[in-house]
């Protein structure tokens, strides 16, 4: 197979110079030609394009100057517009010199891994995962326009759905007050729920994972900190309102025992998969991701947490790390039409400040987080650090990021014994 086509190059170039406004539709640039003439000849047509000059072959001459030879002479430019009048067929020919330009590049990268093993089949793994999603990032054809009608005949439905049957779009959360601030999780989007350990971020992410599985969603879990077995456990507990120590410890009353049963039963009728293994890397994630997605139309996420995913290859820094991770996930949504949800660490700054409440500067390595999430939400409990407080089990869902909302606190029953999250007026109801 080869990798390049100087037919289909000199095509493409003579059909600008025949067609001088092609250039304004041209989605190339020098480095797809394989020619080194050919790179020089297009880097010149884009200055021209820049400079709102008509790119034909006398200017172009002249802005190449003596660089001319180089690529033939003026005689070489001729031959590309007498001999290759297919204007019909540039945008097919920009297509294969595209495409030939990513199978150079893909075989320049597979040589230099070759030249440099890692050191594991793991890390290996994940580096050819990674080139496959980079190639395959720029291969993608779909998208591009779409008539306004379409995208308002979508709205319609939706709007109207919400207006005659009382169902918002998105995925709901565990509290109606954090509903009504972030308008529930919509499709395409990545959420960060963060908070200081210990808050309680997991047993949140699992209320929520329990929710949107009743709902009707599909839920995948990726624990990276936590093995299945202590998430069934806080599951359990929360669903059934039992005290988690007598699960994990098996110290059930008959009472217990038959909300046990009960309560499993209830949950093993929702569609949730759980994967524990630690040290996943982006890739395997996305990968895991895709997989369900073909088999299940209407998919969640969940991560637990962000910091622990693998960036799968080496980088300068951790938040470089950490921020080609979140921009990963965020693409991870929308090509999975799906809401994401990553927990995140918070740094040790919140310690040292006399309010405690959590703001974007912690998030811990941060990277492009902040960026890349549609919402950020914090969770923060007083009692954790004054015992003092008047608000006991209260904690707070601080929303300090909505890319498409409002912002605002809502506050939720901690109902810790059990793990369960509760809104104010159901705890005292």
């Amino acid at each position: 197979m080869s990798f390049y086509s100087l037919e289909t190059e000199q095509a493409l170039l003579g059909s600008i110079l025949i067609e001088p406004e092609l250039i304004y539709e041209s989605i190339l640039n020098p480095d797809n030609f394989y020619h080194e003439g050919h790179q020089l000849i297009f880097e010149h047509m884009l200055q021209m394009r820049e400079k709102q000059e008509k790119v034909e072959i006398v200017s172009l001459v002249a802005r190449l100057g003596a660089a001319v030879q180089d690529i033939g002479g003026v005689q070489y430019l001729a031959q590309l517009s007498n001999s290759f009048p297919m204007v019909d067929q540039f945008a097919k020919h920009e297509e294969i010199v595209k495409e030939k330009y990513l199978m150079r590049t893909g075989m320049t990268a597979i040589k230099g891994l070759y030249n440099e093993l890692p050191d594991n089949p793991r890390e290996l793994s994940a580096e050819l995962m990674s080139l496959a999603e980079t190639i395959g990032d720029q291969v993608r054809t779909e998208g591009g326009f779409r008539r306004i009608h379409d995208g308002l005949m979508s709205h319609f439905e939706q709007l109207e759905n919400k207006k005659y049957n009382g169902v918002a779009a998105g995925a709901k959360t565990v509290g109606t007050a954090l509903d009504k601030i972030t308008g529930r999780w919509k499709k395409q989007t990545l959420n960060i729920i963060a908070a200081r350990p210990s808050v309680g971020k997991t047993a949140f992410m699992l209320n929520n994972a329990v929710i949107t599985g009743k709902e009707g969603m599909t839920v995948a879990i990726f624990s990276l900190e936590q093995p299945e077995d202590q998430l069934l456990d806080r599951m359990i507990a929360a669903e059934c309102q039992i005290i988690g120590e007598n699960i994990r410890d098996g110290k059930l009353s008959d009472e217990e025992w038959t909300k046990y049963t009960l309560g499993i039963a209830n949950l093993a009728d929702l569609d949730i998969y759980i994967d524990d293994k630690p040290g996943r890397t982006i890739q395997e994630i996305r990968a895991a991701v895709r997989k369900l997605k073909k088999k299940h139309s209407n998919i969640i996420v969940f991560i637990d947490y962000l910091q622990l995913i693998h960036g799968g290859k080496k980088f300068p820094s951790r938040n470089e790390e950490v921020g080609y991770i979140s921009s990963s996930l965020k693409q991870m949504a929308r090509e999975n039409d799906c809401p994401v949800i990553a927990l995140a660490q918070l740094s040790r700054g919140v310690e040292q400040r006399q309010d405690k409440r959590p703001m974007m500067s912690d998030l811990r390595e941060s990277g492009n987080i902040e960026q890349d999430a549609d919402t950020i939400t914090f969770l923060y409990r007083d009692d954790y650090y004054n015992q003092e407080t008047e608000k006991k089990n209260i904690i707070e869902c601080i929303v300090a990021k909505n890319r498409n909302g409002s912002v605002g606190t809502a506050e939720m029953v901690n109902m810790r014994e059990y793990g369960k999250f509760v809104d104010l007026e159901t705890r005292y109801a």
